[in-house]
């Protein structure tokens, strides 16, 4: 599409999109691409939301906030930094290869064979040697019984959790220890007993179903600012576009209709033709006066959305045990790690740099620095022998209390549409209906969604 209708007035932009994370600059790059005058505010000093990285202070590596797995079916990301022009800083893999350490057992690998998709899979699941070739067999049932499903409108699965599905499908406990919960919790950071097993289908439908390509990981060679979000601000900023950080919203002006300006926290009041809000679902009610809100009802049900913690440790040692990219753990409170170290393309020089990635972590967000790393140092010895002779040199915790939206059974009803009760005002971001759980390709998605929405309404309306 083509054809913007700036009229280069800095008050009066086409697009206002409040907030900077990656739903918010991927409908900034979409726009500004089509010409359109867009304004986007972001109150922190940084773009990016809770998708950044920043140097560390004491080895100069960049660090993530959180550790993010990506796929070859995030197409929307990967059609966003071919984009910004970052494609080039990951690595999509050939076949979908996981390594799965266990205690007491060789390690075992999930890999692709060179078959047609979902065939591919499938085989790996047959060839999985940490569960038993009984329970391999039965894993293939959760795929026979996704081939007929359609978990965007299936009523049965929208009703029931991931754990009481795989119960259904006669999954053992092995096989749910085993792979199912590691990647269901990771890819919704929540227990099994309470996500929906709607959006768990259409993971695993997303990933293992249509091209071969859609399972590989998509692994980042650089920190997340540098693959997503600097690259988008400069694209922005050389379409024309304008990024104004440490900015806030003060209020919007709104009838029940349409939103007619957006005064920021500077005092300076704009008067967008579309406004987008790519801001956290706890924090939008905020720009609405009190009075304002009752004309907008899905306001009124975020109330109903609550948040699932993340806890990320990242640990510089002076010896270099792990060899593989990244793991995922198996029997143990730690879920993936992944070494920095390797995925930065650095080998074994200097410090091994491991980030290690503790999905729906109520039970640890409030334990201290020194007891989350001295467990951690535990646990990488029980899986590394040889980690008992690596001593950590650095270390540095991350917590976020509030890093995604919790994907509970029941939740779609309550996850709002990018198009709400007023005319000239969308909403973005991981937590809008995206049909996907809290993601990156769900936050660029919605923020393209958005963009193409902003479009139409410009251009009826000019």
């Amino acid at each position: 599409m083509s054809g913007g209708i700036t009229e280069n007035n800095p008050n009066a932009p086409d697009v206002l999109i409040i907030g900077g994370g990656v739903a918010g600059l991927a409908a900034a790059v979409e726009l500004t691409s089509q010409k359109f005058s867009v304004t986007l505010v972001e109150q922190k000093q940084r773009c990016g939301g809770r998708t950044y990285s920043f140097p560390h202070a004491e080895t100069g590596d960049e660090v993530d906030n959180g550790q993010h797995l990506m796929m070859g079916c995030y197409h929307a990301t990967l059609r966003y930094v071919k984009t910004i022009g970052t494609f080039s800083k990951v690595k999509l893999q050939d076949n979908l290869s996981i390594v799965f350490r266990h205690q007491h057992k060789p390690p075992a690998e999930l890999k692709a064979v060179t078959l047609p998709a979902p065939f591919n899979i499938l085989f790996g699941l047959l060839r999985m040697k940490s569960v038993s070739f009984p329970n391999r067999l039965a894993l293939l049932r959760v795929g026979m019984n996704l081939i007929f499903k359609n978990p965007d409108t299936d009523k049965h699965l929208q009703k029931i959790s991931v754990r009481q599905w795989l119960d259904e499908l006669r999954q053992s406990e092995e096989n749910k220890k085993y792979l199912w919960d590691i990647i269901a919790i990771g890819a919704l950071n929540d227990s099994t007993d309470r996500i929906s097993a709607a959006l768990f289908a259409k993971v695993l439908k997303t990933a293992f179903f249509g091209s071969r390509e859609n399972s590989s990981m998509m692994i980042p060679q650089y920190g997340l600012s540098s693959v997503l979000v600097n690259g988008a601000v400069e694209f922005i900023q050389r379409n024309g576009g304008k990024v104004m950080l440490n900015t806030g919203v003060q209020s919007v002006k709104n009838t029940a209709s349409k939103i007619h300006a957006v005064q920021l926290q500077t005092g300076e009041v704009l008067k967008p033709k579309v406004i987008i809000s790519a801001i956290p679902y706890f924090d939008l009610p905020k720009i609405f006066m009190e009075e304002q809100r009752k004309y907008i009802p899905e306001l009124q049900t975020l109330d109903a959305l609550t948040s699932s913690p993340i806890v990320t440790l990242h640990l510089w040692f002076d010896a270099h045990f792990m060899k593989e990219e990244f793991v995922a753990l198996l029997d143990s409170p730690l879920h993936w790690v992944f070494n920095k170290s390797k995925m930065y393309g650095k080998g074994e020089e200097g410090l091994m740099y491991l980030s290690i990635v503790i999905s729906g972590a109520d039970e640890l967000v409030e334990k201290s620095k020194e007891e989350l790393t001295d467990m951690a140092r535990g646990e990488l010895q029980r899986f590394y022998p040889t980690a008992s002779v690596a001593k950590i040199i650095h270390s540095l915790i991350i917590k976020e209390k509030r890093a995604t939206f919790s994907p509970k059974v029941g939740v779609e009803q309550f996850r709002p549409s990018h198009r709400i009760s007023l005319e000239n005002f969308f909403l973005a971001g991981d937590w809008t209906d995206t049909k996907l759980p809290a993601t990156i390709e769900g936050a660029i998605r919605s923020g393209y969604a958005c963009a193409t929405l902003a479009g139409k309404h410009l251009r009826h309306s000019h």
